[in-house]
C-alpha cells in the first residue's frame, strides 16, 4: 500500500459545479453543510485519468516508452478488473486533521449564534459570482444574463490518496499524470480553473520519481 499526499491549489477562478441553482445563483458549486468548498475525489479521479492519457500519448508518439496503456487499464479499470486499487477521497481546504477540526469549531459557532455564522457566509468568503452573456452583432441577446459561482484563485486542497497492489511503473505514471494536470472545472478553454498540482509518494515527493524517470529514459 502507498499513501500520496496531494495538493491542489488554485491558479484561476474554478468552478466546480454542484449541479444546483437557486433564485440568486444560476450555477453553484459544491460544498459542504458548513459551506466550506471542497473538491470531489470522483472528479479529481476523472480528471487524473485524462492527465495519464495524455502522458501516455505523449510517450507513445515521442518513443521515450512503450506499452503504457496497459497500465492504464490497471489502474482506473475502465475495461476490465485488476489487483490495483486507486481510492481518492473528497479534497478539503486544510489537512483532514485540522479540517476536521474546523468544522468541530464551526458547527459550534453555527449552533451558538446561528443568525451571524452560517453557512451562505462561510461560502461567500471563498467564492465570488461571474457573468456572463450571448452577444449577437455586439448586442446582447435577451435573457441570456447567466451566472456562476466561482472560487477565488490561491486556495489550496488537501488529500490522502491510497494506492494498492501498485508497482514502481504506476506509481511512475501516477506521478506523471499528477504533474501533468493543471486544469479543472468548467470553461477551462477560457482561463477558468487552472490549477497545480504536487504530491508526496509515502513522503518521496513526485518531482524525484519523475526526474529518475527521465534519467531512465534518457
Amino acid at each position: 500500500m502507498a499513501t500520496i499526499d496531494v495538493t491542489i491549489k488554485i491558479l484561476s477562478p474554478i468552478h466546480l459545479g454542484s449541479g444546483q441553482a437557486d433564485v440568486n445563483v444560476d450555477a453553484e458549486i459544491v460544498r459542504d453543510e458548513f459551506g466550506f468548498p471542497y473538491f470531489p475525489g470522483k472528479r479529481f479521479k476523472g480528471l487524473l485519468y485524462e492527465s495519464a492519457v495524455e502522458v501516455v500519448e505523449m510517450f507513445e508518439l515521442s518513443g521515450l516508452a512503450a506499452e503504457q496503456s496497459a497500465l492504464l487499464e490497471k489502474i482506473f479499470h475502465r475495461r476490465s478488473e485488476s489487483a490495483v486499487q486507486l481510492v481518492v477521497p473528497n479534497f478539503f481546504i486544510r489537512p483532514r486533521d485540522e479540517y476536521e477540526r474546523l468544522c468541530a469549531e464551526w458547527k459550534y459557532l453555527q449552533r451558538r449564534f446561528p443568525a451571524v455564522f452560517t453557512a451562505t457566509e462561510v461560502l461567500n468568503a471563498f467564492t465570488s459570482l461571474r457573468y456572463q452573456t450571448r452577444l449577437e452583432d455586439g448586442v446582447a441577446t435577451d435573457g441570456s444574463l447567466h451566472n456562476l459561482r466561482v472560487l477565488e484563485d490561491g486556495l489550496e486542497f488537501f488529500g490522502e490518496i491510497t494506492l494498492f497492489n501498485a508497482d514502481d511503473e504506476i506509481r511512475t505514471l501516477l506521478a506523471l499524470a499528477i504533474k501533468n494536470l493543471t486544469a479543472a472545472g468548467t470553461k477551462r478553454n477560457r482561463g477558468f480553473g487552472r490549477i497545480k498540482c504536487t504530491a508526496t509518494f509515502d513522503g518521496l515527493p513526485a518531482d524525484k520519481i519523475v526526474e529518475k524517470f527521465f534519467a531512465e529514459v534518457a
